[in-house]
Parts: structure tokens; sequence; C-alpha cells
């Protein structure tokens, strides 16, 4: 059996993630999804895009580095005191924990997320800030997990994701070097229990419980006090929604009722968020994130 975990807290945003729906298909498209990018899967000839994507090929290959050279780069660690969603010594074993595992993986996609929909808005200041906490929050304390899961890992992918946004690359680029990323975390997803709609849930509950502490700190009587918190609290709460169009609730009629009412659930939330920068207070309190929390839980008691 795996163990439920409460992460700590972190950081958020939404990209279309291939990666999840790589590993766990989709039964239907949440109101909440659709705010980021579209993954580069537009409708246009082959011939019109055939020459933009060898130059994106190419391009893309410079930003990934070949794999092995980690090494010296331990200070980028330095950051995790932060917020430190990845951090051991809470006692939890991700190499064993599944819940543990795939909420890490599912916060590492809130942060992506968000980043590459801020970029997407043409806010790059705003994205490189998330796009640099993947490795330095979570991802160093999940190499170890990695290796026992017989993941590879995607240590090359993340760097070149955040060189993509730090460089000001086109969205073409971007968008390429996100869906590369994404099929990497997706190996790393499958290696847990992904497909267990009661594991698949409780990942969304911990991913709504951290939203709430991130809106928390975000969002004081009602107005912003840190955007990048704020916008944390989104991107998680993005990545719940498409956990909870996984055909891991696919199985039966019972469970498909579950993931619909999951995703209503979901989707009543998304007024939290007017804007990804707002200029007016949103008006919100983080208690109907707590509260969606709460309702999640009792809905996996019947898993």
């Amino acid at each position: 059996m795996t163990k439920s975990i409460t992460p700590k807290t972190s950081r958020t945003v939404q990209w279309q993630s291939k990666a999840i729906a790589g590993a766990v298909g989709w039964l239907v498209t949440s109101q909440l999804v659709g705010c980021g990018l579209d993954s580069g899967q537009g409708g246009e000839g082959d011939e019109a895009g055939e020459g933009a994507g060898e130059g994106v090929a190419e391009a893309t290959a410079e930003l990934i580095p070949h794999q092995g050279g980690e090494g010296g780069e331990g200070g980028e660690g330095g950051e995790g005191g932060e917020g430190g969603e990845g951090n051991v010594s809470d006692g939890v074993d991700y190499a064993t924990d599944d819940v543990a595992y795939l909420t890490q993986l599912g916060l590492i996609r809130g942060h992506l997320h968000v980043g590459a929909a801020l970029y997407g808005q043409g806010l790059q200041a705003l994205a490189q800030t998330h796009m640099k906490h993947p490795r330095a929050e979570i991802y160093l304390a999940l190499e170890s997990a990695f290796a026992k899961r017989n993941c590879p890992g995607f240590a090359d992918e993340l760097r070149a994701m955040t060189a993509a946004v730090v460089e000001g690359k086109d969205n073409a680029m971007v968008d390429a070097v996100a869906e590369l990323l994404a099929d990497a975390i997706s190996v790393c997803e499958v290696k847990a229990a992904i497909g267990d709609p009661a594991v698949v849930s409780i990942v969304i509950e911990n991913l709504i419980r951290t939203a709430g502490v991130e809106y928390q700190v975000g969002v004081i009587d009602g107005a912003i006090d840190n955007l990048h918190e704020y916008q944390d609290a989104w991107g998680f709460t993005q990545i719940a929604a498409q956990l909870s169009a996984s055909s891991a609730f696919a199985g039966s009629s019972d469970l498909i009722a579950i993931a619909g009412q999951l995703q209503d659930k979901l989707a009543g939330l998304q007024d939290m968020w007017p804007s990804l920068n707002p200029t007016a207070p949103p008006g919100q309190q983080a208690a109907r994130l707590f509260g969606a929390a709460g309702e999640i839980q009792l809905l996996t008691l019947r898993l």
C-alpha cells in the first residue's frame, strides 16, 4: 500500500502536460485545462512546419547537454531552503511511496506549468522564477528514487527548459523543449502506480492542499501579498485538474462518476485566479482550497 503525505509548500502554473497525457490518458477536458501552452500541436501543414521543425530540433539539441554532466552544480540546491517540497528529512521514501513520489512530480509539473503560461503571455521575468525552482527545490531530492525505480531522470531536460526561458527563445522553441521534458517526466511517472485511481486521487488531494498553503501566503485579506505563491497555487490546481481526467478513473461507471465530481470541484475553484498577473485584488480566501482538499479526501475513501 502506498501512503499519503501532505507535501510542503511549493511553486506553480499551467503547461499542457504531454507527460501526464502519455502516462494516464484523458476522460474529459476540465474547464481548468487550456490556460497555458498548447504543446505545439497546432494543425499546420506538414510542409510548412518541416523547415522550422528542423531549426527547432537543432537549437533544442544545443540546449540539452549530453547526459551525465551533473557534477559541480550542487550550488543550485541552495534554493532548497526556500520551500523544499522535496525534502527527504521528513522520513518520506520516494523510492517506495508512490503517492509521495507522484506528488513531487506533480509539483514539478506545476512549477513548469506556471512558467510556461507566463512565458506564453510575454511575462518572461516572472516565468524565469518558476522555471528555476523545480530542480533546486524538488528534483535533487528525487534523484536517488529515480535510480531505484529505474528511471533515467530528466535533469538535462529541466536545464534546457530553464535555459530556453532565461535566454528568451521564441515560443516554438520553448514548446519543443517543453514537449521533450514532458516525455521525460512521463517515463518516470509510469514507474509508479499512476494507473491506480486511489493513488491518483490522493495525489490530487495533496496538490490542492499544497495549493491552499501557497494561496494562503500569496493572498492576504483578499489582496495579493506574494504574487509568486499566488501563481504557484494556480499551477498546482491545474495539474490536479489534469490528473482528475486520468484514464485511471475509466475502469467502471462508479470511477467515472467520481472523476466527474473531482473535475467539478476543481473547475469550481477557477475563479480564484482572475489573472496570473492581476491588477485588482482577487478577493478570495485559501479556505476554499483547503475545503476542496477535504472533500476530495472524502471522495478518495470511496475508492
